[in-house]
């Protein structure tokens, strides 16, 4: 492994067209990713910079298949993990934009009538808008012991795990609410799997269809593909505590349809960074409505640090926004520079104690 990924970057540096002075190249960044890379035991690590121009910059370390000894590039899909909230409520804010729906809609408008709606705590004052903050009070399905226990007895009877929406709606909806919506800020993934299914009632659409054809092919992302089955033959093994996520067929131990509207993309650095960009710039929905997801959401005591918008986080009191992703056996990150128009997108496929964000800080002094 590690003869191959000195080799892979050794030709990365010689095949580097060299760039203006102060303008970062393939070269540089892969001197950055590579010592990350060993230090963190990461099979592959990559990144992307896209300048305002278009320009995307992309470097690409490691492995992607450690067993079959494949070098990672930047052509193959890794599940993005909460990135694809972003995706989703882009998507709202389209249908927003249409009039279908509204920020100010109760969600009971477009779900009351579900069976399993009647379980929602605070489900008869939440609204849209707070679905998309994450300020609807309701709880989360990740970390409880009835999520947990059958996760792993999926596993061992069926080879992989899969729960649909409504079923991890449940299991969340037996905790308490955490607060009145729009009282407070609650991280849930379980709030946008509620969003998926108003944006689907409210549009007479399947989510993936919709999100397919407003914005993915519209915006040319041609490396995002929708988790929607348990094989995804494009995607590389993700990696926990060394051992891979994907059996010999290439299906997933942990399904990734599971994740639907709560991230349910697996994508590229470069697609990434061209999509957050693509939203910075109003080429996804109107300058307006973007610069609503940034204003929006519950301004608690560290909000001139980060907060929660629509679908997005704001760091540095609105200097930059974007997000994390994380699904078993990889990491991602994004972040866009408002000031500057700079997006930067890195990923790896093993999980575990890694901050994502050390590897943008140390691209970041590059730019």
């Amino acid at each position: 492994m590690a003869t191959r990924t000195v080799l892979g970057l050794g030709l990365a540096l010689m095949c580097a067209v060299s760039s203006a002075e102060g303008e970062l190249n393939a070269a540089a960044l892969a001197e950055v990713l590579e010592p990350l890379r060993a230090d963190w035991d990461m099979p592959g690590l990559r990144a992307a910079v896209r300048y305002p121009g278009g320009r995307i910059v992309r470097a690409s370390v490691g492995l992607a298949d450690v067993e079959k000894e494949v070098a990672l590039d930047d052509t193959m899909p890794m599940p993005g993990g909460s990135t694809g909230k972003t995706f989703a409520a882009a998507l709202a804010m389209l249908l927003i934009e249409d009039g279908v729906m509204a920020l100010d809609d109760p969600v009971s408008n477009y779900v009351g009538d579900r069976d399993w709606f009647a379980r929602i705590r605070n489900g008869e004052s939440m609204q849209v808008r707070h679905l998309l903050s994450h300020t609807s009070g309701f709880a989360d399905y990740p970390g409880s012991v009835r999520f947990l226990s059958r996760m792993v007895r999926r596993g061992i009877r069926k080879g992989s795990a899969y729960f649909p929406p409504e079923e991890l709606i449940g299991i969340a909806a037996r905790r308490k609410a955490r607060f009145p919506p729009g009282e407070g800020y609650q991280y849930t993934d379980a709030g946008y799997l509620i969003l998926g299914r108003v944006m689907e009632a409210a549009s007479g659409r399947d989510y993936y269809e919709l999100l397919t054809e407003r914005i993915l092919e519209l915006q040319e992302l041609k490396g995002v593909v929708p988790q929607d089955r348990l094989i995804l033959p494009s995607v590389p093994p993700g990696y926990q505590g060394g051992v891979s996520t994907q059996r010999e067929d290439g299906s997933s131990k942990v399904n990734w349809a599971s994740e639907w509207t709560g991230g349910g993309l697996a994508t590229t650095p470069t697609d990434l960074a061209k999509f957050y960009a693509a939203v910075a710039n109003g080429r996804v929905v109107k300058q307006a409505t973007f610069d609503s997801m940034l204003a929006a959401g519950h301004r608690g005591p560290e909000a001139d640090v980060w907060r929660y918008g629509f679908g997005v986080f704001v760091w540095d009191g609105g200097e930059s926004f974007g997000h994390q992703g994380m699904w078993a056996g990889y990491r991602t990150i994004v972040v866009h520079y408002l000031e500057a128009g700079i997006t930067v997108a890195a990923q790896t496929n093993r999980d575990g104690p890694i901050e994502m964000w050390t590897v943008v800080n140390k691209i970041k002094p590059l730019l």
